[in-house]
């Protein structure tokens, strides 16, 4: 899981937008938007966000929902299907006050991806990175499956054309990045590059 960065200057502040309930055209802005600034990666899962992708703007504290003091730190575009099968909000009341939250600038440092299980790892006595996977499920077996194939297919493609050792050329290429790049944090680990 990357960080994600909340802007001062994000078009959610500067156009004022809020989340609101049943006004589906005024959320698919806002979420747009979110997804442009993550890049068009799901927040939580890294997976890509497509046009076949059903999406939601997720309120990572889900008590602030339709509440006046929702805001934008809140919000995060995320793969609808993760949001609605996998992430447990009924963790939320008992975890609230000691969680790492995506937006935390230290995430990184405190939450790294091991390569070798496949799952997100944290210092055994760092609790709120703790809760942070486990309220996510970020090593639900589903989703470690998941990075681990798409991880074995970049290897395999990259075998297969032949190319030098130079990762970080080829993932970062416009042409390859768009389609192939999925689950960043975890292929930044695995072929040493950093990723947009």
């Amino acid at each position: 899981m990357k960080r994600i960065i909340k802007r001062s200057d994000s078009l959610v502040v500067t156009k004022g937008l809020k989340y609101k309930k049943g006004q589906s055209e005024n959320n698919r802005q806002l979420r747009e938007i979110l997804e442009e600034e993550q890049n068009y990666f799901c927040a939580y899962t890294e997976c890509r966000l497509t046009a076949e992708t059903a999406r939601d703007v997720e309120h990572f504290n889900p008590t602030l929902k339709n509440q006046p003091n929702d805001h934008y730190g809140n919000w995060f575009a995320v793969s609808h299907r993760w949001n609605n099968a996998f992430k447990r909000d009924e963790l939320w009341e008992t975890i609230q006050d000691n969680i790492l939250k995506p937006t935390n600038e230290d995430l990184e440092k405190r939450l790294w991806y091991d390569e070798v299980t496949g799952w997100y790892q944290h210092e055994k006595e760092d609790l709120a990175a703790h809760h942070l996977v486990q309220y996510l499920q970020l090593n639900h077996i589903e989703l470690v499956n998941q990075r681990n194939n798409h991880i074995q297919l970049i290897k395999d493609l990259y075998e297969e054309a032949g190319l030098n050792n130079d990762f970080d050329y080829w993932l970062n290429n416009p042409t390859t990045k768009k389609g192939l790049i999925e689950y960043r944090r975890a292929m930044e680990t695995v072929f040493g590059v950093i990723l947009n």
